[in-house]
């Protein structure tokens, strides 16, 4: 019986050699039907000698003549990325051995989309080629692309989006008044009626993770010139008599004239020595040659009240 248990031993180790050798790369994590290698290429086993991947052994029964059926009873999670090998083959029937290495956890924040990914590539930039994760020109990354990975190594992406974003925006009028000699003094009068122009901004934008962190103007385009709105201001003296002004007991800065409404405010100029005064007309009903009866405050700003008449002019302010 020892001698067939030997026999059976070495001729294991001559099917495993050999298969490991000839048989084709499985997929990643799947157990390799009929073989006794499970997992990733046999490139990475002298890569998970290091001490940067975790090793685990564990011992199958004779009984079990899979390593899918002990994988299954014994509850072991296996990995895609994880490399599993068995020694000898469990269908021997003689029992085995299970080695284990794990593929290093590496957590990645892509913008703002965080992942857990299991490798055996050992530094940054064989990790993203591997993955297929790609950077643009413009984004961050917060590890050196040649450093080593690690049990702790957490890779940080910022992505980076710069465009061109173009606004239109109103330009307002403005409004500009011109004297007019024929048009009474007082009045105004609409010349031309103002319109808006439109401009065209053109901004860089930056935004990082799809946030805006940055708006910077690069270009102004004006696509329409505004038209200034011109009102004209009459300068036309109107005239409402020359004649005497006199004074008379009247409320404050008011005077009396015949003909005005009530209500009506006129400027009162002394012709003598051309100082002038505003009142507002209160009522008529003056007797006399007087064109306008002033208040005795309004009239002292014109001539002493000493004087008692003078000769003014009458005018619409």
């Amino acid at each position: 019986m020892r001698e067939i248990i030997g026999i059976l031993i070495i001729v294991s180790i001559v099917i495993f050699s050999g298969i490991t050798r000839s048989q084709p790369k499985p997929n990643n994590g799947k157990l390799a039907t009929g073989l006794a290698i499970l997992g990733v290429e046999d490139e990475k086993e002298s890569e998970a000698k290091t001490t940067l991947f975790d090793e685990e052994t564990y011992y199958g029964p004779s009984r079990l003549l899979s390593a899918e059926e002990f994988i299954s009873q014994s509850k072991i999670i296996i990995y895609p990325e994880d490399l599993v090998k068995t020694f000898p083959d469990p269908r021997f029937g003689l029992g085995f051995v299970m080695k284990i290495t794990r593929a290093l956890p590496v957590k990645v924040i892509d913008g703002n989309e965080e992942k857990l990914f299991r490798t055996f590539s050992q530094d940054v930039k064989s990790f993203l080629a591997e993955k297929g994760i790609e950077l643009g020109d413009k984004d961050r990354i917060s590890s050196e692309i040649d450093a080593k990975l690690s049990k702790e190594t957490t890779i940080k992406i910022v992505r980076v989006e710069e465009t061109e974003v173009k606004i239109k925006k109103i330009i307002e009028y403005k409004t500009e008044y011109q004297d007019d000699p024929n048009l009474e003094k007082g009045k105004e009068q609409v010349a031309r009626q103002g319109s808006a122009g439109e401009k065209e901004l053109a901004y860089l934008v930056r935004r990082e993770n799809g946030q805006e962190v940055s708006r910077d103007l690069k270009t102004t385009k004006i696509l329409k010139e505004p038209e200034e709105k011109i009102i004209l201001r009459g300068t036309k003296e109107v005239v409402y008599g020359t004649g005497i002004a006199t004074w008379f007991g009247a409320p404050a800065m008011t005077a009396a004239h015949n003909s005005l409404p009530r209500g009506t405010m006129v400027e009162v100029t002394n012709l003598s020595n051309g100082k002038k005064v505003a009142v507002k007309v209160i009522g008529g009903g003056i007797l006399g040659k007087a064109i306008i009866d002033l208040s005795p405050d309004a009239f002292s700003q014109l001539a002493p009240l000493g004087t008692g008449v003078i000769t003014v002019k009458v005018t619409k302010p």
